[in-house]
């Protein structure tokens, strides 16, 4: 019994790192197609879905828009809430903290956001 959940665990475990892999080589993509997206880009508006670059589609946005302060990849959308990717147009991008939206620093380039309303 003992061996049978010591497999288990170490299976989960194994698919878990899998999973995280895939995720860090999409956002690695990102990164790599961040200028030239945060060049085409508009200073503000929606960027339609026919526009983005394959390392874009594959995270599965629910949209993307630009803004002046850079390009937000919407992940998660409910009423006012919003959460998802950001990439800054400077790389100087300093988030407030407390702030609204919220930042959370991935690498340099590259946060997750959460907006609340």
């Amino acid at each position: 019994m003992i061996k049978n959940l010591a497999l288990l665990a170490i299976l989960l475990i194994s698919l878990a790192g899998c999973r995280l892999g895939s995720r860090a080589e999409e956002l690695a993509a990102l990164l790599r197609i961040a200028p030239v997206l945060l060049q085409a880009a508009p200073p503000s508006g929606p960027l339609p879905p026919e526009q983005w670059p394959p390392a874009l589609k594959s995270l599965n946005p629910k949209s993307v828009y630009s803004r002046p302060e850079g390009i937000y990849i919407v992940t998660f959308s409910f009423f006012v809430e919003e959460e998802g990717l950001f990439l800054p147009r400077s790389p100087a991008f300093a988030p407030v903290p407390g702030g609204d939206p919220e930042y959370t620093r991935i690498v340099q380039g590259l946060y997750s956001y959460r907006l609340q309303g």
